[in-house]
């Protein structure tokens, strides 16, 4: 679907969940590696709801987390900037970027890996995001209350944390607090996370669906963890691709495991192969490795990487909340909506 017209009703949602006004200046943060009618709607949505678009494009970047240009990162924290569009080829929730938009208190959404396709009708960019929402806050709630929890598979994944004094998240579209003031969500979106005690990780995770920079996984991606970091990448040429990013920017804090446990709450994901949507997908899992500073840890890393498993069991002290690709506290049938 690249119909402009249609493309930017749809990308109205975003600027509406975050409140855009009339007068406000909307940073679209993109690179060349992005679809151009996506930038192109961006601007045309923030233009028809009175907001002053402001559209920068740079080169791809070589990796997730690497930062933008200076010029671009002066624009993003600049006093007049109300809110940034990360509508990039590769992730930058957790690069230096997005550290110093928070400390700036800047309001953003995170749209990276999107596509014309991920908005097309009956796509996970037209979910029900207050439904997302709901969900996601009954779950985070058992996030924040919690002291352990435990992701298993029959894949062969078994992986505890320590979640004491951690605070469960709803990611789903509608702004959160971040940082000093600041605000984030993402679009397409729906999901709910929490950042586990640094240090407290042990067991195996073998994500079986999506990775970053693999794709759609052809075999299994396979992490042995060992008191809170990676200790072992197997997995064939997925496996090769994480241990060359985990070693191209030398830095202990790059093995942190779990940087991240997070439940996917979109019903509306088709698994593609981009981990914007894969990671959403209905009683999905992604775990994080590396940096957690974004999500209110204290790991600061050069490097930050996820990856999906499609249907396993996550529980918290012992209560069971996904199994099978199910949400079992889904009492609003949230996946039929």
């Amino acid at each position: 679907m690249t119909d402009l017209a249609y493309l930017t009703k749809v990308l109205r949602t975003p600027l509406e969940l975050n409140n855009v006004q009339p007068g406000e200046r909307v940073m679209i943060l993109t690179d060349t590696g992005m679809d151009p009618s996506l930038w192109q709607a961006a601007q045309a949505a923030a233009t028809e709801l009175g907001a002053e678009p402001l559209v920068t494009i740079m080169n791809k970047r070589e990796g997730h987390t690497r930062n933008p240009p200076q010029p671009l990162i002066a624009a993003g924290i600049d006093p007049e900037t109300d809110l940034c569009l990360y509508l990039t080829s590769t992730a930058m929730a957790h690069s230096d970027f997005s550290h110093r938009m928070r400390d700036h208190m800047k309001r953003v959404v995170l749209m990276e890996e999107l596509t014309p396709d991920m908005l097309a009708p009956g796509g996970p960019g037209t979910a029900d995001y207050p439904a997302l929402y709901r969900l996601g806050k009954k779950l985070a709630d058992v996030f924040t209350a919690g002291e352990t929890v435990r992701v298993r598979c029959p894949n062969g994944t078994d992986l505890t944390a320590g979640i004491r004094g951690r605070i469960g998240r709803s990611i789903a579209g509608i702004p959160h607090p971040m940082g000093k003031g600041g605000t984030g969500c993402a679009f397409p979106d729906g999901e709910t996370h929490v950042c586990p005690e640094e240090g407290t990780g042990e067991g195996r995770i073998v994500f079986d669906l999506t990775a970053h920079s693999t794709g759609r996984l052809e075999e299994p991606l396979i992490l042995t963890v060992e008191r809170g970091g990676v200790t072992n990448v197997e997995g064939g040429r997925g496996a090769a691709i994480w241990r060359d990013l985990l070693e191209r920017r030398p830095n202990p804090n790059n093995y942190n495991c779990p940087a991240e446990i997070a439940i996917g709450l979109n019903p509306r994901v088709t698994p593609t192969g981009l981990m914007r949507t894969d990671k959403k997908k209905y009683g999905a899992v992604h775990i994080g490795v590396g940096d957690t500073i974004a999500l209110g840890g204290t790991c600061h890393a050069n490097v930050r990487l996820e990856g999906v498993i499609d249907k396993p069991e996550v529980t918290v002290d012992g209560q069971v909340l996904t199994r099978g690709g199910d949400i079992l506290v889904d009492e609003w049938n949230t996946r039929d909506s």
